[in-house]
């Protein structure tokens, strides 16, 4: 039986930040993560190849994009070694100030929050884009058209540019992988097979490996049971082969940095199901946000202008204080998210806007087709992420549903309609949009067949309290009730951010860490070999 210091469930932000600290600190660090572990050579060429792309395991298909649906959110999220930057758009932005003027931070981040972003920038490469697309042209004349065009900005990215295709470590003075450099393909959210995108494999897990973590892929935590003395047992499964002889685990602390459904599901079902965690707080699931987000666009008619080079997300807009719209593409052949595409529809009840929906497509059925049936839909469409920092929040619980298929599983409490299926700013950005390319402006399906709105960022569920009347976790992050047990990933975001939340995310765990002290099986001299000399400007 081996026990660890740290066993980690999950590597995407939280997760991997955490490896690297406590391992660099000279803990004994395990980390669990349910997805496979990639190199830019397994990445796929376009995400048709479903294998590699889409995570389905019923279907047998373990890539790197998941897609949940509940019954209230659609939610985009990414799965493997890495996480969510195996799948992200790369983009790193800082939300405005007054994000942090209001709800739950905790003491501990607000404290030194500059200093930890400062940090988490400089682990992840962020650097300003360096290729001015057609997107991003167009995006500029959307800033015109919509009278906001001195928000115009690129934005800052996880991605290295430069001259020399591949290249010695150019962030960590030479103690780093070797790096590529980008070619504006477009495909980073297929996984960037190019190797410049500044994935977590790239940074702390690199690092957390270096210096002796051990990454377990394909393995899921089913169980968290408290062990009679002082620690804790995991429980897992194989994700590959559910045949496998399940696993057991133990240590003296556990991390809980699954992303907010994984950490969510992972606690309902031991909360309620196993009853091994039954103390945890009814605060649980309690101000899940989507990041005030919608997905729309617009597809050309014609195909002379290529949308598809550049970066993933090269550059932004803001059309009032809150709210900030990106230009998001996928790589040429990559056209697979055009099945969740459909012409734009006006907000309506149930009924009313599924029925417009088919009204317009039988009147304008030779352009829709047209647009449809594209020869290359990525190369000729432009998807909008817009994004606002106010203040919407619903509930999760755990209970059968047509969504879990009667199962006990995640669901949506939205009684009051606080996340609502129609954006108007961005059905009005989309439609000035698709006049600006000689197009057709699209929602995303969910929104209009289902009144549900789709959201890439997920947040919330496990927040900061004062007592487990009022939050899940202290200032600490540790769990109220369960000494040892932490969460660090996006489910402990106590507000709409209003931009990416990986930097973040990574920002607080960053602040979570350094509540830790070096190991005293660690010497000083090794603790001092191991700290990060940076290199990039």
């Amino acid at each position: 039986m081996q026990r660890y210091d740290f066993i980690i469930i999950g590597s995407g932000f939280g997760g991997s930040v955490s490896a690297m600290r406590l391992s660099q600190k000279g803990y004994k660090v395990l980390l669990l993560e349910k997805g496979r572990k990639y190199t830019a050579n397994d990445f796929p060429k376009t995400n048709w190849n479903l294998k590699k792309f889409l995570w389905v395991p019923l279907f047998r298909l373990f890539g790197i994009q998941e897609i949940t649906l509940l019954n209230k959110i659609m939610i985009l999220h990414g799965v493997g070694v890495g996480g969510g930057s195996l799948v992200y758009a790369n983009t790193l932005m800082q939300p405005k100030e007054n994000i942090f003027t209001h709800n739950r931070w905790p003491e501990i981040f607000l404290k030194n929050y500059k200093l930890h972003y400062q940090t988490a920038r400089k682990m992840l490469g962020v650097t300003t884009n360096q290729f001015f697309s057609a997107a991003d042209e167009k995006i500029k004349a959307l800033g015109q058209k919509l009278d906001v065009s001195e928000t115009f900005h690129l934005t800052e990215v996880g991605i290295h540019f430069g001259q020399d295709r591949k290249l010695k470590d150019p962030y960590f003075s030479g103690q780093g992988p070797e790096r590529e450099t980008c070619t504006g393909c477009g495909a980073c959210m297929i996984g960037c097979p190019v190797g410049a995108k500044n994935t977590l494999d790239k940074n702390y897990l690199f690092f957390a490996e270096k210096w002796g973590c051990e990454i377990k892929a394909e393995t899921v935590a089913v169980k968290i049971t408290p062990l009679l003395s002082e620690g804790y047992s995991v429980s897992t499964k194989n994700t590959l082969n559910p045949l496998a002889a399940s696993e057991t685990f133990f240590a003296d602390k556990v991390i809980l940095s699954a992303g907010v459904l994984g950490t969510l599901k992972i606690l309902f079902a031991n909360k309620y199901k196993y009853k091994t965690l039954d103390q945890v707080s009814d605060c649980l699931g309690s101000e899940v946000r989507t990041n005030g987000e919608s997905l729309c666009g617009a597809t050309s008619v014609s195909d002379d202008i290529d949308y598809s080079k550049g970066i993933a997300i090269g550059s932004a807009i803001h059309t009032d204080a809150a709210t900030k719209i990106e230009p998001v593409r996928y790589p040429a052949g990559s056209d697979l998210m055009r099945l969740l595409a459909v012409p734009l529809t006006n907000d309506g009840t149930w009924f009313s806007r599924p029925a417009r929906l088919l009204f317009n497509v039988i009147k304008n059925v030779f352009t829709f087709s047209k647009v449809y049936f594209a020869k290359d839909w990525s190369k000729q469409t432009i998807i909008l992420l817009v994004m606002r920092s106010i203040e919407e929040k619903i509930k999760i619980k755990y209970r059968r549903s047509v969504f879990t298929f009667f199962r006990r599983g995640l669901y949506c409490d939205d009684k009051n309609g606080a996340i609502k299926s129609f954006m108007p700013v961005a059905q009005t950005a989309s439609q000035n949009l698709s006049e600006l390319m000689n197009g057709i402006p699209q929602n995303v399906i969910s929104e209009v067949l289902l009144g549900i709105p789709a959201t890439a960022h997920i947040l919330g569920g496990c927040l900061f309290g004062e007592t487990t009347v009022t939050g899940v976790i202290d200032d600490s992050h540790e769990v109220f009730g369960y000494k040892n047990l932490y969460i660090a990933d996006g489910s402990v975001i106590p507000a709409n951010l209003g931009v990416n939340p990986s930097l973040t995310i990574t920002a607080m765990t960053e602040s979570f860490c350094s509540q830790f002290q070096r190991s005293t099986h660690l010497s000083e001299d090794e603790y001092l070999r191991r700290q990060i000399h940076f290199s990039f400007k």
